[in-house]
């Protein structure tokens, strides 16, 4: 398989997760200093994290797991996904630098996809926050995690992005200076309760082009740098 350059994925958390896979003995895992060189933003993440988890609202899990695991398997974004090509781009994403897989979290803020995860409850959107009763961190985040995304945009400097979410998550990758700057970059922005089905098979259709090395066709099937979803009929 030969690429040219390097890919980020960017995504969006999923309320449903799944912390039963443990994380095999020796395999990779990454520490938040992977993607993070400037001393004071990893602090920030760090301390917030701590914040947003220390809130009893979070209902924090005991058991560890891959980040990618936590939401992939559960989440309803990525049911194509896990149907189809889940063992596929894991492997990938283990064995190679191809792609880098980060999540956009409540409760994380941003997490790579083999960072060490936790089953939590938390959000970036108000009303959901309050219909729950699980923590709201759209403001604890507000700042510091557009710092952080166009930290990693700058360090990693890929050839392409991809991000998918709603409003709620995408609106901190569409204040980066990257995102104002590059013409390399994505965005798939969902609405409402079908937004996840919406996201599910171009999200899948993505990770196809990635194994397939049809990232080329895959761009030409959607040009456009913003795609939003449209309104249900």
């Amino acid at each position: 398989m030969t690429h040219n350059g390097q890919i980020l994925v960017i995504s969006s958390c999923s309320a449903a997760k799944d912390d039963s896979i443990v994380i095999p003995s020796g395999w990779k895992v990454v520490d938040p200093s992977h993607y993070l060189d400037d001393r004071q933003l990893l602090t920030m993440l760090v301390n917030l994290r701590k914040i947003v988890f220390s809130d009893p609202r979070a209902d924090v899990g005991k058991n560890v797991t891959y980040a990618f695991d936590l939401y992939v398997r559960k989440g309803r974004a990525y049911k194509d996904l896990f149907k189809h090509n889940y063992s596929r781009i894991k492997e990938l994403l283990v064995e190679s630098n191809i792609v880098e897989w980060f999540f956009l979290s409540g409760g994380f803020g941003i997490i790579h996809a083999f960072e060490k995860a936790h089953k939590y409850q938390a959000t970036f959107n108000y009303n959901i926050a309050h219909q729950r009763n699980i923590p709201y961190t759209g403001k604890i985040w507000n700042g510091t995690l557009v710092k952080i995304c166009d930290h990693i945009f700058s360090k990693f400097t890929p050839t392409w992005v991809y991000v998918f979410g709603s409003r709620d998550y995408t609106n901190f990758i569409r204040r980066t200076r990257y995102w104002k700057k590059s013409e390399k970059i994505k965005i798939f922005e969902s609405t409402g309760t079908s937004g996840p089905n919406w996201i599910s098979p171009i999200l899948n259709e993505l990770v196809t082009a990635i194994i397939e090395n049809k990232i080329e066709d895959f761009n030409a099937k959607y040009e456009a740098k913003f795609i939003k979803q449209s309104p249900r009929k």
